[in-house]
């Protein structure tokens, strides 16, 4: 009975050394307070602290995995160098000297104000719950936490790289007017859901390589996003079309986004330095960009976009701005375009019209601009004020140029595998593909208005009596991809 109670004895002091709560009334004295600070696992602290009590954490207490400070309060130092640095601001986690500890869980003071540069770096934090008393978070604050999943964060703004690299990282909430720094979850592979609504600046790089990031709502205040912001992530549809504010779009914002289908921004929008904007996204179909200018590369390489809607209002298309875009097949000039780029339009296969009637005098072109397009089978349709000016003018001659009075509807097919016209109001649609389940019916939003199942010989119907769209964009589901764009006639 008496080895019994020894052991009991002992278990309890094992427990009690493992979890100890104290309070500190002189910064700098939670020395003082811990016996044995090698065996602490979980501390909670009440009181006051500075930042050398934090460096006596990280040296001295190598088993801590919970740390509570939510009844304490930061004070500031000035002292001997800690990690190279005399002093350090009251009311803020200190940067640097708990990072790359074996912290597990931490709960913040209730009154901070900041978090300082790498302060959690490199710990084994499972979840981070930022109070609404944070104003900043510092630098890196929680960079490299790979065993991070859950971060809520209350504080508005967040510094470059805040959770950069935390690769397990899967859910994130922001507050109303949160700013977002560069790189801030740049390489956070597993992160799916970000909640924030009321963002409002989105930093270089903020998301890039976020992969697993399918959709993301990005309210109507976001005023930038910064170069490369979501280059490479997983983003299926970047609706900005409702943040009116957005005064500056950077380079390759959307480039790389291997799932992209749909980029609105807004009308004011500034893309002008927006190099290769949304370059390398294979199945984006929709782009909706501000009149003016069309950069440089802007959509290189998207295949399957519909380029006549991107550049509707353009009055400048930059050089390589829609190279490869072979699903296009019809391009509607806009009256202000006054340049089209080198090799602007190359490997257009798909292209069969042109509607240029709205222009008063031919642009100016760059060299090989439609270079690969099959250009003698191509209507190209001025009005018929500017029908000698096109067929005399290079690089334009070389199409079909065809009077507007000799045109009917337009009607668009793609290697003849997907075809459709308009009988009144009645949309007529026939598909040769094998596979296809279905096809979508959209408007030049991107918005589905119908899905129309093929019959055993492929074809369908649609009553578009109803309808006030004017432009169509059909898609086939399935193995066998193909796309097209009908106008009707009202």
């Amino acid at each position: 009975m008496k080895r019994y109670a020894t052991i009991l004895i002992a278990l309890l002091a094992c427990v009690a050394a493992h979890a100890l709560a104290v309070r500190v009334e002189v910064p700098g004295t939670l020395r003082d307070a811990v016996a044995e600070p090698a065996a602490v696992v979980q501390l909670t602290v009440s009181g006051t602290v500075d930042a050398s009590d934090f460096a006596f954490m990280a040296e001295e207490m190598a088993s801590l995995a919970a740390l509570d400070l939510s009844s304490a309060t930061v004070a500031a130092y000035e002292g001997e160098p800690l990690q190279g640095l005399r002093s350090f601001p009251a009311a803020t986690f200190p940067q640097l000297l708990l990072a790359g500890t074996g912290l597990q869980t931490v709960t913040l003071p209730a009154t901070l104000e900041a978090i300082g540069d790498c302060a959690l770096a490199g710990t084994r934090l499972a979840t981070v719950v930022v109070p609404a008393s944070v104003r900043f978070v510092g630098s890196g604050a929680f960079a490299g936490c790979t065993a991070l999943r859950v971060a809520d964060v209350k504080a508005a703004s967040l510094a470059d790289g805040v959770f950069a690299g935390c690769t397990a990282l899967e859910e994130v909430s922001l507050p109303e007017g949160a700013a977002v720094g560069a790189r801030c979850f740049a390489g956070d592979i597993a992160l799916a859901t970000v909640d924030a609504p009321g963002i409002t600046a989105i930093g270089e790089r903020a998301f890039a390589g976020c992969t697993a990031l399918k959709n993301m709502d990005f309210g109507t205040k976001v005023t930038a996003v910064g170069a490369h912001a979501f280059a490479g992530s997983g983003l299926e549809n970047a609706d900005l079309s409702g943040c009116r504010s957005l005064a500056e779009v950077g380079r390759g914002a959307f480039a790389g986004c291997a799932e992209l289908t749909v980029l609105s921004l807004p009308a004011d929008a500034d893309i002008a330095d927006a190099h290769a904007l949304a370059m390398g996204c294979p199945r984006l179909m929709a782009a909706e960009l501000p009149s003016g200018v069309v950069p440089d590369y802007a959509l290189a390489g998207a295949g399957s976009v519909d380029a006549g809607a991107a550049v509707a209002g353009a009055s400048h298309i930059g050089d390589y701005a829609l190279k490869g875009a072979a699903a296009t097949a019809e391009l509607t000039l806009s009256g202000s375009l006054e340049y089209i780029g080198d090799h602007a339009m190359e490997g257009m296969t798909g292209l069969q019209r042109i509607d240029a009637t709205a222009l008063a005098a031919v642009p100016e072109l760059g060299d090989d601009v439609w270079h690969g397009v099959e250009q003698p089978s191509v209507h190209l349709v001025p009005s018929d004020e500017m029908l000698a000016a096109f067929r005399a003018a290079d690089q334009w001659k070389d199409f079909e140029v065809r009077s507007l009075s000799s045109t009917g509807n337009v009607l668009k097919e793609r290697d003849g595998r997907l075809r459709a016209s308009f009988s009144g109001a009645l949309l007529l649609v026939e598909c040769t593909l094998a596979d296809v389940e279905s096809i979508l019916v959209a408007d030049m939003e991107g918005r589905v208005l119908a899905t129309l199942v093929p019959d055993t010989d492929g074809r369908a119907a649609l009553d578009t009596s109803r309808l006030t769209t004017r432009i169509y964009l059909l898609a086939t589901s399935g193995s066998c991809k193909a796309t097209i764009k009908i106008a009707r006639k009202f």
